[in-house]
């Protein structure tokens, strides 16, 4: 008979996407890397989860549907609210839709990084978690 191992958990990273199918492929690495993941659907939900516990980063995706309308900037307007509570935590912005002015626009707001690519992002949080 196998041994089935469970990873301790070391570290703790928020989620914010109101569509988890995206995440999938990220589930295994967080799970075999000790990451465990908490997920909102909105800003609102996030800024919630924000305040009742200590996050080593957080992952959200900037186009959502949040209030009944598609907030085509909400992953950014999440990050402001974070700095603004003066909160330093790393966070990733992971979105299949990149130009250069979102690009810039997420930076200047002190997003850790943004990218489409999920090998990219899990490189990314190694770094920074």
């Amino acid at each position: 008979m196998s041994e089935f191992h469970i990873p301790e958990t070391e570290k703790i990273v928020l989620s914010v996407n109101d569509s988890p199918t995206m995440e999938q492929p990220m589930f295994q690495w967080f799970y075999e890397n000790g990451v465990a993941l908490v997920r909102a659907r909105s800003t609102a939900k996030a800024m919630e989860l924000l305040g009742r516990a200590q996050y080593d980063a957080v992952i959200t995706n900037l186009r959502r549907f949040e209030n009944g309308s598609k907030n085509d900037n909400a992953g950014i307007d999440l990050l402001q609210q974070i700095r603004r509570m003066g909160q330093d935590i790393p966070v990733f912005i992971y979105t299949m839709n990149i130009d250069q002015a979102t690009r810039q626009s997420a930076l200047s707001s002190g997003a850790t990084y943004i990218t489409a690519n999920p090998t990219e992002l899990q490189s990314m949080l190694k770094k920074h978690i």
